[in-house]
Order: C-alpha cells, then sequence, then structure tokens
C-alpha cells in the first residue's frame, strides 16, 4: 500500500510540475471536475471562465508538497507557478472551437486557488482571440493522466432495470453571464479511447450568442 502511494504521489506531482511520465503507465492519477461560464457581450462570446475541482488525494498531496495549511495570497502565487503554469503546454486541457476555427488556449487570466470543504479548486478565465458568434468547448487530457470531466450525478442501485437503462448525466456545470447572456447546452460526443484503459467519455459544450 505504501509503494503504491509514493508511486501515485510522484505521477501525480510530475502532472502537476509538468514533466513527462513513460506512455505505458498513461491512466489517470488524478480526477477533477469542472465547471464552465460562458461570457456574452454585444459582439458575442468574450471570455470563458473555469472552476475545477479536484480529487481527495491530489489536493492532500498537493497540500503537503507545498507546504499549504492555509491558501494566502503568497501561498495562491506558489500554486500558480509550482502546480498550474506549466499546463500551458498542454493548453490547459481546453479545446476550443469559435466560430469554426480552431483556437488552443496558451495563456489564462483570473486565477485563484481555494479550498471548498476538504477539496482544492482552481478558478482561471480564458480571453476569445475575438468574440465569437458560435463556441464549442471540449476538455480533456490527451495523454490519459487526467480524467477530467463536469460532475455527473449518481444513479441509485434500487433502481429497476438500472444497468440496462444507466448513462453518464452531468449535474448543473454551465452558466453564462454578460450582457447579452449565450445560450449554452451540452451533448455526449465521441468517446476518447485508450489501448490500455478503454473509453473515456467526452462532453462537449456548445453555445450561441445572442
Amino acid at each position: 500500500m505504501m509503494v503504491c502511494r509514493i508511486a501515485c504521489f510522484w505521477f501525480c506531482l510530475m502532472l502537476a510540475l509538468g514533466i513527462n511520465a513513460a506512455p505505458a503507465a498513461a491512466h489517470p492519477h488524478v480526477w477533477v471536475d469542472y465547471y464552465i461560464d460562458a461570457v456574452g457581450e454585444k459582439d458575442g462570446i468574450e471570455k470563458l471562465k473555469f472552476r475545477w475541482h479536484f480529487d481527495d488525494m491530489f489536493t492532500s498531496m498537493v497540500k503537503e508538497d507545498f507546504h499549504i495549511k492555509e491558501l494566502t495570497p503568497e501561498s495562491v502565487a506558489k500554486l500558480r507557478d509550482g502546480a498550474f503554469a506549466n499546463l500551458k503546454n498542454y493548453h490547459y486541457f481546453i479545446f476550443i472551437k469559435a466560430d469554426g476555427v480552431e483556437f488552443d488556449p496558451q495563456t489564462i487570466s483570473d486565477f485563484d486557488a481555494r479550498l471548498v470543504g476538504h477539496n482544492l479548486e482552481y478558478t482561471f478565465s480564458v480571453d476569445l482571440p475575438h468574440p465569437a458568434k458560435q463556441l464549442e468547448v471540449e476538455l480533456y487530457d490527451p495523454e490519459f493522466y487526467v480524467d477530467i470531466g463536469p460532475p455527473i450525478q449518481t444513479v441509485s442501485a434500487d433502481q429497476t432495470g438500472i444497468m440496462a437503462s444507466a448513462s453518464m448525466k452531468p449535474k448543473d456545470f454551465i452558466s453564462t453571464s454578460g450582457s447579452p447572456a449565450p445560450a449554452c447546452s451540452w451533448h455526449m460526443g465521441e468517446p476518447r479511447v485508450s489501448s490500455l484503459w478503454g473509453k473515456f467519455a467526452l462532453f462537449v459544450v456548445a453555445c450561441e450568442a445572442k
């Protein structure tokens, strides 16, 4: 058990610091629920605000490694520089199509971190290169180290025929703001497939400016 925990620790730490691991070990070691707020203005959708909610183990490991007992402006800056900034190399796991043109974010703004209960959360914004009338957004890790997706509703095991009818249904994870606020919805995309670890669900957020 201790060996497994140490191995998981180093994989998580390598991810946080933006260090590549061996492809053969590419399966999720970090779990993230994400939330999106699409911000509209008179010319179209101008910004996306994100909130990432991390799993218990990654939260504990990051707090231990960065010696964090409470989140001060100094410790938030330390997390931004040591456990987030290098995700720029993976454009923050965010894939955007704005008015049919692909856009891979290279910069973010408004980074913040907080503890919600016992779990670490990051918030940050991505400005679009130009106001968009139509937008599609996907979040995933191409290397399968991070299982990132919207929060999923739990399904009761007491429900009749549960195995035949169950499907992945997210909790509310999309919001809109601005003047006027865009209209957004989600649908399932083609699942991503790992040769070692099977299928991973992919969610597509589609927005249209009003």
